[in-house]
């Protein structure tokens, strides 16, 4: 009876041990709490975690697009939002991220984030040349409002002691915003991003416009993965009175180098199969399609993904 105890106990532990193996924990970085990349990202890991077996993946926040894909190239995190520039200076070991030897690959294409410079609806500052001298948010460091509030002063030709820039997350940017303590704050997201909505449940705001001369400077000079012109209408937030023009950038679901084939291919076909459910999760998010999935930009696709989207007559 103590022996087949005994190997009735083994076959237990045995069975424990290799579901303990089996399961595979995975990290996606996330972004700020207030805009768009966070319930994003929440929303892939729900969909994985329902569809692929055996996976676990896990939301972890962070400053936001620049963080993410530094993490990634590391191997600190699985997947992350990241945009095709980032992607595109990465691997190549150029722009923010020269000589510190990332390696990442990218599965699919996924939204486009906005450029959304907001200021109070009674503001002085129009465009973005009003921006001079005045004192704005531009998220937290490491994050993509960093990236491109920058890039726009490069554009513009000035230097950063032209603009006093301080690092707030998002919703405390907006607070501090409706507070007038600050006179301008970069929100890089999906519209509409939450933060905003919230200062606008008590203030009325509206975005700062980019003239196309400075957009087509930003995108020849400094960012060739820039989508410019896009227009945001009057009425997306409630002190907005007519259109303006912004820019907007593809954001990508980047990927470990180390991430392998087979389980690229079904987080991939789990994602893209399930864009009904990630739309719910914010609206930028319903802007996503298995047509365009396939077109990703910067950075190698993992062949897993590339397998997925040839199956799928997508490619």
């Amino acid at each position: 009876m103590k022996k087949i105890l005994a190997i009735l106990l083994t076959l237990v532990l045995l069975c424990c041990c290799t579901a303990a193996m089996a399961e595979t924990r995975l990290i996606i970085g996330a972004g700020p709490i207030g805009g768009a990349f966070y319930p994003i990202a929440g929303g892939i890991a729900s969909i994985i975690n329902e569809n692929v077996e055996g996976v676990t993946v896990n939301v972890q926040v962070t400053a936001g697009g620049v963080e993410n894909t530094r993490l990634v190239g590391q191997g600190e995190l699985d997947l992350g939002l990241s945009s095709a520039q980032q992607c595109y200076d990465a691997v190549n070991n150029s722009g923010i991220f020269e000589g510190e030897g990332l390696q990442l690959n990218v599965l699919g294409a996924l939204h486009s984030t906005v450029c959304q410079i907001v200021v109070l609806a009674d503001s002085d500052i129009v465009d973005a040349a009003d921006l001079k001298g005045k004192k704005v948010a531009i998220g937290e460091a490491g994050g993509g409002a960093e990236q491109q509030f920058k890039e726009l002063v490069t554009a513009m030709g000035w230097t950063e002691d032209d603009v006093e820039m301080v690092y707030l997350p998002y919703d405390q940017a907006m607070d501090q915003l409706g507070d007038g303590l600050i006179d301008a704050g970069c929100v890089y997201s999906g519209i509409p991003a939450s933060s905003v909505t919230n200062l606008e449940s008590r203030k009325a705001v509206r975005l700062v416009n980019i003239p196309q001369e400075t957009q087509e400077q930003w995108m020849a000079a400094i960012n060739p993965f820039l989508n410019v012109f896009e227009v945001v209408p009057a009425g997306t937030y409630n002190g907005m009175d007519k259109d303006i023009t912004t820019a907007v950038q593809r954001i990508q679901l980047s990927c470990s180098a180390n991430l392998s084939e087979d389980l690229a291919y079904q987080i991939t076909k789990a994602i893209y199969e399930n864009l009904d459910t990630l739309a719910t999760y914010h609206a930028s998010a319903e802007t996503i399609t298995r047509e365009a999935a396939a077109n990703t930009v910067g950075a190698d696709q993992n062949p897993g993904a590339t397998k997925y989207f040839e199956e799928s007559g997508l490619m």
